[in-house]
């Protein structure tokens, strides 16, 4: 008798046992089919598109692969909105020529580190402590893409926290985008410098009224360049009034004009002038020069400026003696402590200049910055030791390039056409998935890589391939 009862509590235990084993792994199944969204890591979103093409049959919006992502694209937009998205200047040899430099580094990852699931990607910039550091580039004209353009795109980057740099060439208002993105998201505005001291004092006050924080001015676009795609069709958005909104909106052009474009008994014929005023005004052929920084300055107060478009180390420290917080850069080099991007806008706009060969001359460790704990003196000046934001507008295929971006010394990257073309696959939806899946693929490299924070990626998880 006390043989069987003993052998009955044993089994009485042992389906005990068995139940709370079973209980644990069916919370560890639903803890990867149903994430709570607080504390999902960006990587499981692969474990999302698994088990839903599992047990739904359902596959993403879009391809994950940035080349079929953009064949797709191609396949549902006009064609010359998609060759305006698509295009550079001249022969664009120097967008396929920047893409070639920047894959001659490769990453070399390091084994059996203490990685876990979930980690950390923020990082600080301009006061705000951002969850990834990944902030829209200034796209404008996204209507042509999808007809909620902007809205669309700002209100995903709001969900996800991530800043949204809103461009002079929108297609939809200040306060309509704003209104998008949601209150307290961190938001950015784009300035293409009009000729018209009054209306770039119009244009920074309406930004600031809308809870936008940080100004980008764009340096390397004060003029068209030789965009043989769009000239061959004669295609040019903004003279058809698409791409000109805050010009249309602003009360200082309708002063200047002497008209309300967007009043209801504006004439066709208005509405076409006043698109041509934004286009000259923006786009007036006259390079923007240093000593009008003090101005500008004046006219933003308070608040971040940002320099998008810088490519050589002598205007990187003339922007740190401007007092400028950012540059977003242009052509991969080192100079003078100071790391240096392929900014591919800057490509759209010109075509043979020097591209970023990457030459052992450029080895991205001057001044003995190299190794674990001297790679981030490469962000700051030689002349000052305040810190200047650098970031790198990257248009390259794959997240891999984003990693070597920030293990290069970028505090940020920028997103242009991917999300472009996300949003041509049904709107919001498309951008959503293809953000999703950028910082995803993002998170596995800095992991897979044998890094758990931000700050842990530096240049020696890379090397030159010959």
């Amino acid at each position: 008798m006390k043989f069987h009862g003993a052998l009955a509590r044993c089994v009485a235990f042992s389906t005990l046992q068995q139940l709370t084993l079973a209980q644990s792994a069916q919370e560890l199944i639903d803890s990867v089919l149903n994430p709570d969204p607080d504390s999902a890591t960006y990587s499981s979103y692969s474990s999302e598109i698994y088990y839903n093409a599992t047990l739904y049959n359902q596959t993403p919006i879009a391809s994950t692969n940035y080349d079929r992502l953009e064949a797709s694209a191609k396949l549902r937009l006009p064609a010359a909105a998609y060759d305006y998205a698509a295009g550079g200047a001249g022969l664009g040899k120097t967008v396929a020529a920047n893409r070639k430099a920047f894959d001659q580094w490769q990453i070399v990852p390091r084994m059996m580190r203490d990685v876990l699931p979930h980690r950390n990607l923020s990082t600080n910039l301009f006061g705000r402590t951002l969850p990834a550091p990944v902030v829209m580039a200034p796209v404008g004209v996204q209507t042509l893409f999808h007809p909620t353009g902007e809205r669309a795109t700002a209100k995903v980057f709001g969900e996800l926290g991530l800043p949204y740099t809103l461009s002079t060439a929108t297609s939809t208002g200040f306060a309509d985008v704003a209104e998008a993105n949601g209150d307290g998201s961190p938001r950015w505005y784009q300035l293409y410098w009009p000729s018209d001291d009054d209306l770039t004092r119009s244009y920074l006050r309406s930004a600031k009224e809308n809870g936008y924080e940080v100004l980008v001015v764009t340096v390397d676009t004060w003029d068209l360049g030789w965009r043989t795609r769009d000239l061959d069709r004669g295609f040019f958005p903004f003279i058809r009034g698409i791409g000109v909104q805050i010009g249309l909106e602003d009360s200082c052009a309708h002063e200047k004009l002497g008209f309300n474009p967007l009043a209801p008994n504006a004439t066709a014929e208005q509405k076409q002038t006043a698109a041509l005023y934004h286009v000259i005004t923006t786009s007036r052929g006259i390079s923007p020069v240093w000593r009008n920084l003090t101005k500008l300055r004046e006219f933003w107060g308070d608040g971040p400026i940002v320099l998008k478009g810088i490519q050589t180390a002598e205007d990187a420290q003339m922007a740190v003696e401007y007092g400028i917080d950012g540059i977003i850069l242009s052509n991969v080099s080192f100079f003078d402590n100071i790391i240096c991007f392929i900014d591919n806008h800057e490509a759209r706009r010109a075509t043979s200049r020097r591209c970023n060969r990457l030459s052992r001359s450029s080895s991205f460790h001057c001044g003995g910055c190299k190794g674990e704990d001297n790679h981030r003196i490469r962000r700051r000046h030689s002349l000052r030791s305040r810190h200047v934001s650098l970031a790198r507008k990257t248009l390259v295929r794959a997240n891999m390039h984003r990693y070597k971006a920030i293990a290069l010394g970028a505090d940020f990257v920028q997103l242009g056409r991917p999300v472009l073309w996300g949003l041509a696959h049904e709107g919001e939806k498309g951008v959503r998935h293809v953000l999703k899946s950028l910082l995803a693929e993002f998170d596995l490299t800095v992991g897979l890589s044998g890094c758990e924070t931000l700050d842990q990626v530096n240049s020696t998880f890379l090397q030159r391939v010959e």
